[in-house]
């Protein structure tokens, strides 16, 4: 693999904590194992219970993060936007994926081989270091959503998850269904809807297909400093 195309390509993930701070001599190694590919949207990278191939870090396009009820509804818990890397749970302790992980658009996804990362880590503790930082703020995220649950009402979480992912996306839009946008912070799609109608009313949104065009970014973010 050519090393420049490389670096290239994982421009929008060197800021991440797994690639950031890492020497330039581990840099380099880790550069080499990486492999790149492009997935169609609604393919799966792996799912839930199958051990770990690799690491994975989104160049382009989305995942989501899911699981499968045992009457084959799919739960999303998160979703991964360009620029952020994921998997490294199953990694760390040898054991199986905790989730599914589907493409919701096209995307390019890199790779680091799970021997590459071991191999690295063995030889270049830093690295090892990286990874578990990438876990911690992985769990600190997960503890976030937690003190979201019991801090903040429906509406307030709401909210403040739209405002969350529009800053990352530096846009106005959010395209996303009312049951999965629901299922992410913990209410029903019903309970979504009813929502997503009020701020429409007071002016604050408008619903397009598939997802939600913001009219009054201000307005949504006073909501969930509101307690």
């Amino acid at each position: 693999m050519n090393v420049g195309i490389t670096k290239n390509k994982l421009a929008a993930l060197s800021n991440n904590t797994w690639i950031k701070g890492l020497p330039s001599e581990t840099l380099s190694e880790l550069l080499k194992e990486v492999r790149f590919k492009s997935y169609k949207a609604n393919q799966c990278l792996h799912r839930k219970g199958e051990l770990a191939f690799g690491l994975y870090g989104v160049i382009s396009g989305e995942i989501r993060i899911s699981a499968t009820t045992s009457s084959g509804e799919e739960i999303v818990f998160t979703r991964i936007n360009a620029g952020k890397w994921f998997g490294e749970i199953a990694i760390l302790d040898e054991g199986v994926r905790t989730h599914d992980a589907f493409t919701t658009l096209q995307s390019e996804i890199a790779i680091i081989p799970k021997e590459s990362i071991t191999k690295i880590c063995k030889k270049h503790p830093e690295a090892y270091m990286a990874l578990v930082s990438l876990l911690c703020k992985h769990c600190r995220q997960a503890f976030a959503a937690v003190d979201d649950f019991l801090l903040f009402n429906p509406e307030q979480r709401l909210a403040k998850h739209v405002i969350t992912q529009l800053d990352i996306l530096e846009s106005t839009k959010l395209m996303i269904n009312q049951q999965e946008l629901g299922a992410l912070i913990g209410i029903s799609r019903q309970s979504t809807h009813k929502i997503l109608k009020s701020w429409e009313v007071k002016g604050w949104i408008q619903r397009v297909y598939k997802g939600v065009d913001i009219v009054q970014y201000s307005s949504l973010k006073a909501l969930f400093f509101e307690q």
